[in-house]
């Protein structure tokens, strides 16, 4: 699975050429549910790529669903004026 901010409507993506985020280490089976996680230190990125690992075998899939983790990072800022009264 990897992530890519280049639209597939206007350049087809190569293969292995992308930033590759999670990737299945086996066969997946008939009805089996498979959950990949992104590495933390991968930026975000537009597009999602599934791809297998050899070109002529088949990929079948009824769903993808992608979920966003998002990091809030609050900074507290101070002022200091020199204001005499």
């Amino acid at each position: 699975m990897g992530l890519t901010d280049v639209s597939p409507a206007i350049t087809a993506p190569t293969l292995w050429n992308y930033d590759l985020c999670a990737q299945y280490p086996g066969v997946v089976g008939d009805g089996a549910t498979v959950n990949l996680t992104c590495t933390s230190e991968m930026q975000p990125r537009r597009y999602l790529i599934v791809q297998i690992q050899r070109e002529n075998e088949a990929l079948n899939f009824c769903e993808i669903k992608v979920f966003v983790r998002c990091k809030l990072i609050f900074t507290l800022c101070t002022c200091v004026s020199n204001v005499r009264l």
